[in-house]
């Protein structure tokens, strides 16, 4: 019996919804049955479907750093490997995956940065999932600021953000004026050559935190003596706008906040070490009244002085868990307004990882999904 033949046979809607509740490296496995499966498995409109599925079962990405090593004669610079895994949230045990990627970094200083499921460190891009890695072009000669990355879901494209440092300071408050280029990660390639010139400029101090919601970035920074306010970039015609924070909070308990999407919503919270609580805003109108809500306030009694949201975790219906790190774990459930601390373990989340139809190379082949990739191990690849 020809198995796949008779799976071929059923409707269309069918065979893609089976597909689509498959892990992606399964999806993979599966391109080399035969070109049929291969031709409606790399449709663009099976591709929508299963990244749209792909939503409602996120992971957590988990990122664990080894101690610095020296060279042997103590000469050379130092180095340290960074361990890349994923852990499924399905339930409250704590499991790591074996899918992960190891790192080797050299050097005191260093950049690395995950953001919406792309690795950027050392000028390179990395997509977890086909484990390729390619070498970003050359960007501004001005001093580099940080990465971000935008994922817009219409279009099932990435878009890198970076931004540059203008100037140095600007008058007596120690305020940057920051520029920004993009480069636009479309599926399948080709990468692109050059970075694009986005002609705005921004001013602040620092930047607090970034996040991107929807095909949204959004920068959280803050002005001496001027308090802090959030910028927003739309990823697909690059426009900007300033976004004030939300007034109903007490700097003087609270910390500096921190951006999440919850839910596809914009969320800022703030963290009160004193009152052991978390205050969590979400914003209902972007570009008319930005409006502020208030929707929750979460008791985190004992969870240490550094707590951030991962993000949030879908369940049946319009319920699901917000995913909180601290010394421990905690998962916080929107409907019954309760949380649960989870199994103590030594690793940290860092943020949530949802499986894409996406590879950065046509030419490329995903590797197999068990097998670590060492990068220092690849061939180097001069950009154009």
């Amino acid at each position: 019996m020809d198995l796949s033949s008779n799976i071929m046979d059923l409707p269309c809607e069918v065979f893609a919804d089976i597909l689509t509740r498959l892990p992606l490296k399964h999806v993979h496995q599966l391109q080399t049955v035969s070109k049929l499966w291969l031709t409606n498995i790399s449709t663009p409109h099976f591709k929508t479907l299963y990244n749209m599925k792909s939503m409602t079962r996120p992971r957590a990405l988990v990122v664990q750093e080894s101690d610095k090593t020296y060279s042997a004669s103590g000469l050379g610079p130092t180095s340290r490997i960074i361990t890349i895994s994923t852990m499924d949230l399905v339930s409250d045990n704590i499991k790591i995956q074996r899918d992960h990627l190891s790192f080797k970094i050299v050097g005191r200083e260093y950049s690395f940065r995950v953001s919406s499921n792309l690795i950027i460190f050392q000028h390179k891009v990395c997509n977890l999932m086909t484990r390729e890695i390619i070498n970003l072009p050359n960007n501004s000669s001005y001093p580099s600021f940080c990465f971000d990355v935008a994922y817009i879901p219409s279009s099932n494209t990435y878009k890198i953000v970076h931004l540059f440092r203008c100037t140095k300071i600007l008058g007596t408050h120690g305020v940057l004026e920051i520029g920004f280029e993009t480069l636009t990660l479309r599926d399948g390639g080709p990468i692109p050559t050059s970075w694009q010139f986005v002609a705005r400029k921004e001013y602040f101090s620092y930047l607090i935190d970034a996040t991107c919601v929807d095909g949204v970035m959004y920068w959280l920074v803050r002005i001496m003596k001027e308090g802090a306010h959030i910028i927003s970039m739309e990823s697909e015609n690059e426009e900007f706008l300033t976004i004030s924070c939300p007034k109903e909070y007490d700097h003087t308990l609270f910390g500096q906040g921190q951006l999440a999407d919850l839910n596809g919503k914009l969320c800022l919270a703030y963290y009160s070490k004193e009152l052991s609580r978390m205050s969590l805003f979400l914003l209902k109108d972007r570009t008319t009244n930005q409006t502020w809500v208030k929707e929750y306030d979460i008791n985190l009694l004992g969870m240490g002085d550094w707590v951030r949201i991962v993000g949030y975790v879908p369940l049946e219906g319009n319920n699901g868990d917000i995913l909180i790190n601290g010394t421990t774990p905690f998962r916080y459930n929107i409907k019954e307004k309760e949380g649960r601390k989870l199994q103590k373990s030594n690793v940290n989340y860092t943020c949530l990882y949802y499986d894409r139809c996406f590879t950065l190379e046509r030419s490329r082949l995903p590797l197999p999904a068990m097998e670590p990739l060492r990068v220092r191990d690849l061939p180097s690849k001069t950009s154009k």
